[in-house]
């Protein structure tokens, strides 16, 4: 991919999803696309990582709510300022830099910046694993 195709402007992830090439083996989208950094609506700076088994975002800079629905559990980490997540039922939670939260797969949640603008980010994992399982036998227990 050429350097100058490699930054892309995004309403948000769903739309990314619809232009990611059909029918191309797993191992080439992933080097095609694993360098691309996307901005979606001016509102965070996005990068996006594909893994063999799952993909990694980090979400800088937050403005305004980023929606994240994932088929997988999905590991957040807020890496600065405050969070909130916000489930699909109404269910809140609060993050703080350093706080880690796990989904469980089909979850779809909001999340919300907090407290000074532009200062909050956070890293979205999700792979192809059970990480409520992984996170338990390292003994970590938060499932929410």
């Amino acid at each position: 991919m050429s350097p100058a195709r490699k930054h892309v402007t995004l309403e948000n992830l769903s739309e990314f999803a619809r232009l990611m090439p059909k029918g191309l083996p797993q191992e080439q989208v992933i080097a095609a696309l694993g360098e691309l950094s996307l901005e979606c609506s001016l509102n965070y700076q996005l990068s996006k990582t594909f893994l063999a088994d799952g993909w990694i975002v980090e979400y800088r800079h937050l403005r305004a709510a980023a929606r994240l629905s994932t088929i997988n559990d999905l590991l957040l980490f807020a890496t600065a300022g405050g969070l909130r997540v916000i489930k699909a039922d109404g269910t809140q939670q609060m993050m703080k830099s350093g706080d880690q939260l796990l989904l469980a797969a089909d979850t779809q949640v909001t999340v919300w910046p907090e407290g000074e603008d532009g200062n909050a980010s956070l890293i979205a994992l999700s792979v192809e694993l059970d990480l409520g399982q992984v996170l338990e036998d390292v003994g970590d227990e938060r499932v929410w």
